[in-house]
């Protein structure tokens, strides 16, 4: 009888990558995670291709013109095979996708922060506020410095389970609907949902806990730190010049 793959973090937040921006082919010929075609590329070329080459076949990231992304592919059957057995998902997920059960019931929580880091380091998002309050300064008026995290899917059973792993963690966290207009620029965006932290201190427990690898939400988070608020619109580079690194 096969031995079922180990679930490690490492492993862990590969599942949580696939989950957020990954997808395997129905006749199980090809295993796809992606991302934006610039802002995610230190990403997969310092850290996710790496983690994926370790623990499931060896992959160099590179840029898929048709779809206008940065990834990684494998088209190696035993990948696969391993990714299926962890629990990943083939075809169309976006409604119903989900973590996998050896995840939730692994009782461990370096497993339970790496696949909520690869899920947000594929699929989620670190912005900055302003405030609205008519009490407030205008200084507070004026600049993003009210710091946020989200993750958006299709799936709202998938943001229910982030959250549950979250209050395991002490994370306080909503989720909200977040559209019903259909399909959008050829993407099924229907009865969108939105995981949302808005608390500052489940903000900063969350990158002292899951943290990030992805320099993308990395440099954000610095920035906000180092001005107290967020400039919008910034490039991976500006903000990497911005603070020196």
């Amino acid at each position: 009888m096969e031995k079922a793959p180990k679930l490690t973090p490492e492993v862990a937040e590969i599942i949580g990558a696939f989950i957020g921006d990954g997808w395997i082919e129905n006749r199980e010929k090809a295993l796809y995670i992606t991302g934006h075609i610039t802002e995610d590329r230190d990403y997969y070329d310092g850290y996710l291709a790496p983690l994926f080459s370790r623990d499931f076949a060896c992959v160099t990231p590179k840029e898929f013109s048709y779809w206008k992304v940065y990834g990684i592919a494998t088209y190696d059957k035993s990948a696969i095979k391993k990714a299926l057995d962890l629990g990943f998902k083939k075809g169309r997920k976006a409604l119903n996708v989900t973590i996998p059960k050896n995840v939730l019931d692994s009782g461990d929580f370096n497993v339970f922060c790496s696949i909520l880091r690869g899920i947000f380091d594929t699929d989620g998002c670190f912005w900055c506020e302003k405030s609205n309050a008519k009490t407030s300064t205008s200084w507070k008026r004026t600049h993003n410095y009210i710091p946020l995290i989200g993750i958006t899917s299709c799936s709202k059973k998938l943001l229910i389970q982030c959250q549950l792993l979250l209050r395991k963690l002490g994370i306080e966290s909503i989720i909200k609907q977040k559209n019903t207009e259909g399909f959008h620029n050829n993407r099924n965006v229907h009865n969108s949902y939105l995981l949302l932290i808005r608390k500052i201190s489940s903000v900063e427990k969350w990158f002292k806990l899951v943290g990030t690898k992805n320099p993308k939400h990395e440099t954000k988070y610095l920035l906000w730190k180092k001005l107290t608020y967020l400039p919008p619109r910034t490039s991976l580079d500006y903000r990497i010049n911005l603070l020196g690194i």
